[in-house]
């Protein structure tokens, strides 16, 4: 593929060259189309600026991290504490991304508290913490601003022992893609008390590697069913192919259907797609989630017994069919046509 291409790709989106390459190679080399797709990714991760004081013990602080909800982790952590009364002033309604970059510059630049910063961030990556937090950080629901706020203070109670803390805070959503654009912050030494270890470095960086082999889209499909010739959902695995009409009503999966030929005269038609995986569910029910192209990903519900058509059934159904029926030999075929002539002629010659 081309190496502009990628580069324009990796750069305007964040994603990395394996990913570009494969989806310039889904797409056909639709540099638009693949940042579509990137851009079609659902908003799972939650983006948290905060700032706080503490009234009695006199801190001012500023923190910024992100949850991702899929992932169930805490990453990019990055705080400021000191005695100092312009961190009050930091505008929480700025951009994630700047607000994180005037974290950075801060601690470059002025006088902070590393060990009330390596405190409060063990507290925040917790696995107490974040199973805390989830309830209150679902994708396309609102947030219970007035619990996550007592969740917040009960946290910097524990750090700063001050029963007089005043929090604000303000919550934005991104995706894995858009966090990765920003990780050239994360490679630049500072002063701050933040030092992430390497186990933790780690953990974040295997943590977006992770997400790389996983879902970027995931559209609503219906199967085809076929209940005298097909094959019992139940018998499918990985691998096989069966055939599924895309229902979903994004504007993405327009695209999609079209690219990959579901979609024909403005008219959804069946497409084959790989299982991934078949899974039981409660209800004599089983899901099925199957792969259309690189982190493209189809998903249904139907009963156990159901039966759909397979790549197999199809090829069955299009193949001659030998052994169970006798072929007619040509000559007997030939032979029957010159007596009908004959049998034609004479009459002919009979009826003079």
């Amino acid at each position: 593929m081309n190496n502009e291409m990628v580069k324009e790709l990796v750069e305007t989106t964040g994603c990395d060259d394996f990913l570009a390459n494969m989806l310039l190679r889904f797409t056909g080399g639709d540099v638009n189309g693949a940042r579509r797709i990137i851009e079609a990714v659902p908003k799972d991760i939650f983006a948290v600026k905060l700032k706080f004081i503490t009234r009695i013990t006199g801190y001012y602080g500023a923190c910024f991290f992100c949850f991702d909800q899929k992932e169930q982790r805490i990453n990019r952590f990055v705080a400021v504490i000191s005695d100092d009364k312009e961190i009050g002033k930091f505008d929480l309604q700025t951009d994630w991304y700047n607000f994180e970059e005037q974290l950075y510059s801060y601690s470059r630049t002025k006088k902070i508290d590393g060990v009330k910063i390596d405190q409060l961030k063990n507290r925040f990556v917790s696995n107490e913490f974040i199973s805390r937090i989830s309830p209150f950080l679902k994708p396309e629901q609102p947030v219970r601003n007035e619990l996550l706020n007592n969740l917040i203070v009960d946290e910097l109670y524990n750090v700063f022992t001050d029963t007089n803390i005043a929090v604000k805070f303000d919550i934005e959503t991104t995706d894995v893609f858009r966090l990765n654009k920003n990780r050239d912050l994360r490679s630049e030494e500072t002063e701050i008390g933040e030092s992430l270890s390497k186990e933790g470095v780690d953990r974040e960086k295997n943590g977006y590697e992770g997400r790389k082999d996983q879902s970027l889209i995931v559209l609503r499909v219906d199967p085809v069913l076929s209940p005298v010739s097909g094959s019992e959902i139940k018998d499918l695995e990985f691998g096989d192919e069966i055939q599924v009409r895309i229902t979903d009503d994004r504007d993405i999966a327009d695209y999609l259907a079209e690219l990959i030929g579901g979609k024909v005269d403005s008219i959804r038609v069946p497409v084959f797609s790989k299982i991934i995986e078949v899974k039981e569910l409660e209800g004599d029910s089983v899901g099925v989630f199957t792969q259309f192209g690189p982190g493209i990903f189809g998903m249904f519900k139907v009963p156990a017994d159901a039966k759909i058509v397979t790549k197999i059934n199809e090829e069955e159904s299009r193949a001659p069919v030998h052994g169970g029926r006798r072929e007619i030999n040509p000559l007997i075929i030939v032979g029957g046509i010159v007596v009908v002539i004959v049998i034609f002629i004479l009459l002919i010659f009979l009826s003079r």
